[in-house]
């Protein structure tokens, strides 16, 4: 079987991008696999070399290179906008798309109505990451339900030291922190916004780049809470930076699944998140989620967990028994298997 994934770029800041590494890792040896990048962004190209895993750039292909690939693959796996309407350019193929999101901004546009039911009537299978997202795209595209399946993300959890965290509330700082793209589909600001509420020993850190930063700099000056929130980039080392941090925060505007919601809970962090659809499934505890947008809310669900220890011990506990929902393994096997129906289909 051959699979051609496409995909926007291999950015590192991006969580469908980490998504596609991970599947692309763990594929069996049978399974020929490429890789077709809009934008020459790839910040994997070392691990795709150690893999031994054929990519291009869209840029770079002649004409005779790209109807070489239009013919090439069993199956296109496409991953975000625009990629997956370059994946309709592959009649032979059957399609899969995963869904990432549980809203994007292109349904909220009128006009695009008809190309995203061309699109969603030529792909063989849609796979959405939570319930929820499944539930937003029948909402929004109900006439191919058939086509629609759940797959959760996954993560290797021994990647993550999955450590019981203890006692908070002798503690002189206390660390929050949120791993993420600095996006408008996020929403640092909110967990700026509380810091107003919490006391001095509250700091923020945040993992990530992207074109908010400055904004974000400029709220936490305007709300003078500058030398409490500190921007640590993109960084490699996601497991070590939160393992640092006390309190982790997912605060989003739209969130499909919440990986980094999923590494938080593997290092045995309490998680907060939004209240939206699929990072509500994710963390799976109303107690645990805050209205969107709400500082105040949110910064009476981090006291309410870091004002007692034997709370903060509870939702340690909490977080390392839920994450083994997400185990890489689940997540492999079921793409895999949905490859092979796919590809055996007539």
């Amino acid at each position: 079987m051959k699979i051609l994934h496409i995909i926007n770029d291999l950015s590192r800041n991006g969580g469908a991008q980490k998504f596609l590494i991970d599947l692309i890792s763990n594929k069996p040896q049978d399974i020929d696999v490429s890789l077709l990048l809009i934008d020459k962004i790839n910040d994997y190209q070392e691990t795709l070399s150690e893999l031994g895993i054929e990519y291009f750039y869209l840029e770079e292909l002649n004409l005779k290179q790209k109807l070489s690939l239009l013919v090439w693959p069993h199956i296109v796996h496409a991953h975000l906008s625009p990629s997956i309407y370059l994946s309709l350019l592959f009649c032979k193929s059957k399609l899969l798309q995963t869904e990432h999101n549980s809203h994007n901004r292109r349904r909220d546009l009128w006009f695009m109505k008809p190309f995203e039911f061309l699109l969603y009537l030529r792909f063989n299978q849609t796979i959405c990451i939570t319930d929820k997202v499944k539930e937003e795209l029948t909402r929004f595209m109900p006439y191919f339900t058939k086509k629609y399946t759940t797959i959760y993300n996954g993560i290797e959890l021994d990647q993550f030291s999955q450590r019981q965290r203890n006692n908070i509330c002798g503690k002189s700082i206390i660390k929050l922190g949120m791993v993420g793209r600095l996006h408008p589909y996020k929403d640092q600001q909110t967990i700026i916004r509380s810091l107003k509420s919490l006391s001095e020993k509250y700091q923020l850190h945040l993992a990530g780049g992207g074109e908010t930063q400055q904004e974000l700099a400029a709220l936490a000056l305007e709300l003078g809470v500058e030398k409490r929130v500190h921007f640590h980039g993109v960084i490699d080392t996601v497991p070590l930076f939160l393992d640092d941090l006390d309190v982790y925060i997912q605060s989003s505007n739209v969130e499909g699944f919440g990986l980094g919601a999923v590494e938080a809970m593997a290092s045995g962090l309490p998680v907060i998140g939004s209240r939206v659809p699929g990072l509500d499934e994710v963390i799976g505890r109303d107690q645990m989620l805050f209205k969107q947008n709400d500082p105040q809310a949110l910064s009476k669900v981090i006291l309410s967990v870091c004002e007692s220890d034997e709370e903060y011990r509870y939702w340690s506990q909490y977080s390392l028994n839920r994450c083994q929902d997400f185990a890489l393994t689940n997540f492999i096997t079921g793409y895999y298997q949905a490859y092979d129906e796919i590809y055996q289909a007539s």
